[in-house]
């Protein structure tokens, strides 16, 4: 389950998480998390105050992961002018987690959708974290198209933000639900598609050039 180079903490931390994604965080207990990493649960006390700490050590680093990959490229940004297209845009949307971080991720995702209606450190971390970092990036990269003149700056920002925002989290569900991309026999549309119709929709509707696809 877990790597002999990883240390003790760490061993603990992908036996819980590991559990967390396929028992829940209610039902999997500190004994269980100890069986799983071979030690006693007076050990795992050694590293993690509780049951809860190890789940807040958890949501810390992947905020911690996640957040320096919401970052685009000085080259990415640059893009961003006044004759930007979608692609431009899509650009600063690129995100690669490394091949070895894939299981990690999809754990992470299962349990976030697990507990989210039921633990509040869950709740609190989708709504006021993930939500909100991806409504802060499109915000601070739809302000630098007004500001460069690719915008209207009529345009609702903080309405195409969230919707941005949704859109993401309809893809960590499609994750959940083991559709979409995910999937190699899925020949539907892909959260790229609805992100690219996104932005084709909003230069149709407030860029100045009236770029995008119709």
């Amino acid at each position: 389950m877990c790597q002999k180079k990883m240390s003790a903490k760490q061993k603990i931390t992908c036996a819980a998480l590991e559990l967390f994604s396929q028992k829940g965080f209610t039902e999997t207990s500190v004994r269980e998390i100890a069986e799983a990493v071979g030690i006693r649960p007076s050990s795992l006390y050694t590293h993690f105050k509780s049951k809860a700490s190890i789940l807040e050590h958890l949501l810390d680093d992947y905020k911690q992961r996640y957040a320096s990959k919401l970052v685009a490229s000085e080259t990415s940004w640059a893009r961003l002018t006044k004759d930007a297209t979608t692609d431009d845009i899509l650009a600063c949307f690129t995100i690669h987690f490394p091949k070895e971080s894939t299981a990690h991720y999809l754990k992470m995702i299962v349990m976030l959708f697990q507990e989210q209606c039921r633990n509040e450190s869950v709740q609190s971390f989708m709504t006021k974290d993930l939500m909100f970092w991806h409504e802060e990036y499109v915000t601070a990269i739809l302000c630098r198209l007004v500001e460069v003149g690719a915008l209207d700056p009529e345009i609702d920002i903080d309405f195409w933000a969230k919707l941005h925002a949704n859109i993401n989290y309809a893809s960590m569900a499609r994750y959940v639900l083991g559709i979409g991309e995910s999937t190699p026999a899925f020949k539907g549309k892909g959260i790229g598609d609805m992100k690219r119709a996104l932005y084709d929709t909003i230069f149709q509707l407030h860029g100045t050039n009236r770029q995008g696809t119709p």
